[in-house]
């Protein structure tokens, strides 16, 4: 189908430098951007019974995080987010986490913990994955006192956070570890050496140009782009991780990323849905004020993962 007729005035989005040479002023400017962006297109999410911001150790500094809670008796399934932005950009704190951390906390009946990671070039790769890890660690060592439900975790990202979120749930396998029962990866950067053809796409609002400017600031140009932490795509196994709900954007550079990587997964009997956002582009199911495709978006990806937390519940009884 053609590129959502609502998002045609919209394009093309201003692009980034192709250098950015003071990435603290870029990313202060962006974010407040996109928060404004968000005020205009998006819907903020419903309220809950406790919102309250978490400081947990990582290797190298503490990493926040905000946790929420829904006002149904627990204990409850534990999500935990992780947002996009280039691993440079936007924060737990950016209004669109929180509106969608919001609304998976009440429409998926769980606590999510929007993590906000370490961001590149001053915290490359691997930190943002160590700041995932150190976090699903505190949610296993505090489950009891925060009301979790046990051996019922589930992860998820969108972009560069669906990128980390990946990294961490391969890493704690690594580490015959099973804290992860259910991936929820959105518009998912699995493969940062660009080893599959792809169209550069300079008239979408995400170019390939965008994604070698931001990829760079993460990983640089050494070899850590083969790495499976920073490619999940390129693991040699990927047996034994947790299911996964991948959604792909239809006019996104990235979408053959996601559809690879479900495949490599179900290629290794892990059980996949993959969801295509028809007319999407990568930004656009953030614009659910906007696009009744983009609360379409929403609303299955949240139906995943509520379909996963009834599973968990009963699995736990």
């Amino acid at each position: 189908m053609p590129i959502d007729p609502q998002l045609r005035p919209l394009l093309p989005f201003a692009h980034p430098p192709k250098v950015i040479d003071n990435p603290g002023l870029f990313r202060e400017q962006t974010n407040q951007n996109n928060d404004m962006a968000f005020d205009t297109f998006g819907r903020p999410g419903p309220d809950i019974a406790e919102r309250r911001v978490l400081r947990v150790g990582a290797v190298g500094e503490d990493v926040q995080a905000i946790l929420y809670r829904p006002a149904t008796a627990g204990p409850h399934p534990v999500h935990v987010y992780f947002h996009g932005g280039g691993w440079a950009i936007n924060s737990a704190f950016s209004k669109d986490a929180e509106a969608l951390s919001r609304h998976r906390c009440v429409h998926a009946d769980c606590i999510v913990i929007s993590v906000d990671y370490r961001k590149a070039p001053e915290n490359p790769f691997p930190a943002p994955v160590h700041d995932a890890l150190a976090v699903i660690d505190w949610v296993r060592d505090n489950g009891t006192q925060i009301g979790a439900l046990p051996r019922a975790t589930s992860i998820g990202g969108q972009s560069s956070g669906a990128n980390i979120a990946a990294a961490a749930t391969l890493a704690l396998r690594d580490r015959g570890r099973d804290d992860i029962a259910h991936q929820l990866l959105e518009v998912p950067a699995p493969d940062l050496t660009f080893s599959r053809p792809r169209e550069e796409g300079d008239d979408l609002p995400l170019s390939m140009t965008d994604v070698r400017t931001f990829t760079g600031l993460y990983v640089g140009d050494s070899g850590n782009r083969h790495d499976p932490l920073a490619s999940p795509l390129l693991a040699p196994d990927l047996t034994g991780l947790p299911s996964a709900y991948i959604a792909v954007a239809e006019y996104d550079v990235l979408r053959g990323d996601g559809e690879w990587y479900a495949q490599r997964l179900r290629d290794a009997d892990v059980p996949v849905e993959l969801y295509v956002g028809g007319g999407h582009v990568h930004m656009s199911p953030s614009f659910t004020g906007l696009l009744a495709s983009a609360r379409d978006w929403q609303e299955a990806a949240t139906a995943a993962l509520r379909t996963a937390n009834l599973r968990l519940r009963d699995a736990a009884r």
